[in-house]
């Protein structure tokens, strides 16, 4: 079973105090260490995240395709409460994808999200000044508005990506991409609803995900579930987090925007899959 949890980004997956991260680049060497096991017969890929980087994704989403094409195991996809925008697209790599039916997925859309501080600077005294080689290097700066041609450059970027959000469901699922066009707006669907629309194949639980993959590779019901999982230090076993920090190093160092959720804490991105953490 790989656990795909909390909010997704490219470098190592991460727990800490706020917030738990998936991290691609973890994910990419675990999977493909699994694919070198012979006694791993098929993956169960158990998701409970609203999204993330759109380039976290769409890596962990060609990892599992990846995985599969290498070892032709099964793969099944069991999603928990939360399986929206980036945690769908992963989904979309399975063979096969089971969700609860109140569990919130679909949200397939991309979202940018800025700050614009220029009056507050103001009324403080603050005069920000910024040199730069190039019309559109500081589109998106907090210290002013952005200019029409940056608003269409900004939006031309997003079509692009989600056109490849489209494409990867569409190809994942085996659906026309003209059906799922037509609800790839961005709403958020319960697992029933994602059922009826064809993006989710049965209802049911983690546990009739992990009976069904055993039952694809004629396994016992006594057959070990492994989990895999990233080392982690003495203190995040003891403890279950790291204390070190509040938040990943990984998504400390990413440009904008805090997203506060009571489940998922903060997150930091600015192009992300919008998921249900980001709802109002």
């Amino acid at each position: 079973m790989l656990p795909i949890e909390g909010i997704l980004d490219s470098g190592e997956s991460e727990s800490t105090l706020l917030v738990d991260v998936t991290g691609a680049r973890t994910v990419s060497y675990l999977l493909r260490k699994s694919a070198r096991d012979p006694k791993v017969k098929a993956l169960v890929v158990y998701i409970d995240s609203p999204g993330g980087s759109a380039a976290a994704a769409q890596e962990i989403f060609r990892a599992i395709r990846h995985f599969k094409e290498r070892t032709g195991r099964p793969v099944i996809a069991a999603m928990s409460d939360v399986a929206a925008s980036g945690g769908y697209y992963v989904a979309c790599a399975a063979d096969k994808v089971y969700a609860l039916p109140s569990t919130l997925t679909g949200s397939i859309g991309v979202i940018w999200q800025s700050v614009n501080l220029e009056r507050l600077l103001a009324n403080l005294g603050i005069k920000p000044e910024t040199l730069k080689a190039g019309q559109f290097k500081d589109t998106g700066s907090y210290f002013r508005s952005m200019t029409q041609q940056e608003r269409e450059l900004v939006q031309r970027l997003l079509k692009d990506v989600h056109e490849q959000f489209i494409a990867d469901v569409a190809k994942g699922r085996r659906l026309p991409v003209e059906k799922v066009r037509a609800i790839a707006d961005g709403r958020i669907l319960t697992g029933k609803q994602a059922k009826a629309f064809g993006l989710v194949d049965e209802l049911g639980t983690l546990d009739d995900a992990i009976r069904d993959a055993r039952r694809q590779v004629n396994l016992p019901e006594s057959a070990p579930v492994w989990v895999l999982e990233r080392k982690r230090g003495i203190i995040e076993r003891v403890f279950g987090t790291k204390l070190a920090a509040p938040l990943p190093k990984s998504l400390l160092t990413k440009p904008l925007l805090l997203h506060v959720d009571g489940k998922f804490g903060i997150g930091i991105s600015a192009l992300f899959w919008q998921g249900a953490a980001n709802l109002r």
